[in-house]
This record gives C-alpha cells, structure tokens and sequence, in this order.
C-alpha cells in the first residue's frame, strides 16, 4: 500500500495526542479521539503543502530572475543573501510595510476578496497533484479533474477584482482576461482528454504509474504537449500572452490598482499558477516523478527522496522553458492572441485527440495495425 502524505500526518497526530493524553484535564477524557486525530491530520496536511508550495514558489521567482539575467547577458538578483537568494524576502518585507490604499469609489467586499480568493483556489489545486509515492496528498480517483475544475475559477476572480476596483484599464484587463482564459481553456482541455484516452483514468497518480511502464507520453503525443504547454503559458498570462496586464498600455493590468501586500498576493498567485502549471505538465506528460526505467538510471532512483527530487527537476526545467520563451519572445496583440487559440490550437488539439483515439484502437502500448 502507498503510503500517503495524509497517512504520515495520520501517524503523526495520533503521537501527539498521545503524548498530550495525559496533560489534558479529565473533563476533556470523553471526546471523540479518532474525530480529533482525523482533524489535526488534516491541518498537518494543509500546513505541510502550504508551505512546500510557498517555497517553491518563492524560489521560482529567483529562479527566474537569474534566467532573464542570464539571457540578458547580467547577473540577475546579487545583493540580499548569498547570489541573491534573500532579495525575495526583502521585496516581500516591502511590500508589507506598505501603506494600503483602496480607491475612494471602489467595491470594498470584491476589492479585498477577490485576491484572497484567487490565491486560495491556486493553493487549493495543490493539495491534489502528487509529487511523489511518498508525498501524495491522499486518495483522489479524480485529482486530475478536480486540479483543472479549480484552475477555472481564475477568471471569475480576476474579473471581480478588476470591475471592483472602479478603474477603466484595471475593467479593460479583466475583459481581456475573460476573453483569453476561455480561448485557451478548450484546446487545453482537448490535450488533457488525448492523455486520459490513453489511460482511462483520471487519476494523477495512475497516469505517472502508466508512463513508469509504457514511457512518458511526450513521445507519442508530441503534438498534445505542445498545445498544452501553449495553453498554459496563455492560461497562466505569461509572455508572450500577458495581455491582461500589459503594462505598455494598461499601467498593470487589472490589478493597477492594488499595492502593498495585494499586489504582493496577486503576484504571488502568479507564479503559484506557474508552478501549477510545471507540475500538470510534468504529471502528464514528463512521467512525474518517475525516470525511465533502464540499468543507467537504477543507480539514480535509489536514494531516499528520489522521486520528489527528480519531480522538482522536471517542474524547474519546465519553467526554465516558460522564461527562455519570455526572453525570446515579444507580446502578441490582442486580435493576434485568439486567432492562435480559436484557429491554431483548436484544430490542432483536435488532430492530437483523433490521434490518441487512434493508438487506443491500435492496442497501445503495443502497438498493431488493425485487420483488414
């Protein structure tokens, strides 16, 4: 039986109520111990990727500055902590020492409740993407189904925010937001059923196990990685589809007017998106945290942690590619961005979709012509 994340904090609940049994007063010996452990393993799970989550993402931020640094012939972040590493905290402390200011006419409930909301959800889908055997979340038949229902719901934030805030460039960005997440949601949708049509599951975890055996589906289904890859980078607003926060002409978008410790949340949220979007990738298509089997690899499999170090490889390659695109490319024009998702991707989703069917009918993984 795998052990899951929930499981180890399971355990570890029912040592500390145990050790606590004696310290607590007897008015407290009748209640429900099992409801008690259940309850503060649940907390020590949501503890325990909350924190994994914000340092992954904090370190994607520095991770990216250096890259852009690189790319730009400079050294990135040198000045807080050792090449860098520290100058995120000093932003951050920044940031929270600024004064928060809220427009005279805005909607104050959508204001402040639209980036709470939107960084919630980002966190929420992590707690059902596995990174490990030994770090999965716990038993989710439809993780991959319940990650991509609750990636959705960003639109509706961002439009919240941005119509709350009473600024007609912060309106115009959210109107673009709507317009593009909708565009690129269909294609990626279409990529993600070509990956279930393969394993009739959508079950995260079943689908990495299924690589470990058949290989990682970037092989036969290229064309389906390409698509999502695009879509993420849309789905995420990254360059070169960050229309709705283009600062050359909408200031910043449809968070212009939040600062402080907002803006820091909406910026945040971003690259939790981001970090989202690496591990989706990686899950479906990059075999998770699995490497192909084989005496070469044997020896690098073998360590304790193996599989959540190589996942957290994969996860920063794959970012490393969404900078090296930032850097290489300029952004596109609004007219420009959904001619590529409504006449680009869709029919190519479609055309990777007919082809997964079609390996499924030729018996995949082993693969055979059908009889004529």
């Amino acid at each position: 039986m795998t052990t899951t994340l929930y499981g180890v904090a399971y355990a570890l609940s029912q040592v500390l109520l145990g050790a606590l049994a004696h310290a607590l007063p007897p008015s407290l010996a009748g209640v429900d111990s099992a409801g008690v452990v259940e309850a503060l393993a649940v907390i020590i799970v949501g503890v325990i990727i909350l924190a994994t989550s914000l340092i992954n993402a904090i370190v994607l931020i520095w991770w990216e500055r250096k890259l852009l640094g690189r790319f730009m012939d400079r050294r990135g972040a040198m000045h807080v902590g050792f090449a860098g590493s520290l100058q995120n905290f000093a932003d951050g402390l920044k940031l929270f020492r600024k004064q928060p200011l809220t427009p005279a006419e805005a909607d104050r409930l959508g204001y402040y409740l639209a980036p709470a909301a939107y960084l919630a959800t980002s966190l929420m889908i992590l707690g059902f993407l596995p990174i490990s055997t030994g770090f999965i979340p716990g038993v989710a038949p439809l993780s991959l189904l319940m990650a991509l229902a609750i990636f959705s719901f960003a639109p509706f934030f961002i439009f919240v925010g941005a119509w709350s805030a009473n600024n007609k460039y912060s309106l115009i960005g959210g109107m673009r937001t709507a317009a593009q997440l909708v565009a690129y949601e269909i294609p990626l949708l279409f990529a993600v059923v070509s990956v279930v049509l393969l394993t009739g599951s959508f079950d995260l975890s079943t689908i990495v196990m299924d690589q470990a055996k058949d290989g990682w589906f970037a092989l036969p289904l290229v064309l389906g990685l390409i698509v999502f890859t695009v879509a993420m980078l849309a789905e995420v607003e990254r360059i070169p589809f960050d229309l709705p926060e283009a600062e050359a002409e909408l200031v910043e978008g449809w968070n212009t007017e939040y600062g402080g410790m907002l803006f820091a949340m909406t910026m945040l949220t971003d690259y939790l998106r981001g970090l989202v979007a690496s591990y989706l990738i990686v899950l479906l298509f990059l075999g998770g945290w699995t490497l192909p089997a084989g005496p070469l690899t044997a020896p690098l499999v073998s360590f304790p942690l193996a599989g959540i170090f190589w996942f957290q490889v994969k996860v920063y390659i794959v970012f490393a590619v969404f900078v090296w695109i930032r850097a290489s490319l300029p952004r596109v024009r609004t007219d420009q961005l959904l001619q590529v998702g409504w006449k680009r991707l869709i029919p190519l989703s479609l055309l990777n979709m007919v082809w997964a069917a079609a390996l499924v009918v030729w018996g995949w993984p082993h693969l055979h012509w059908p009889s004529v």
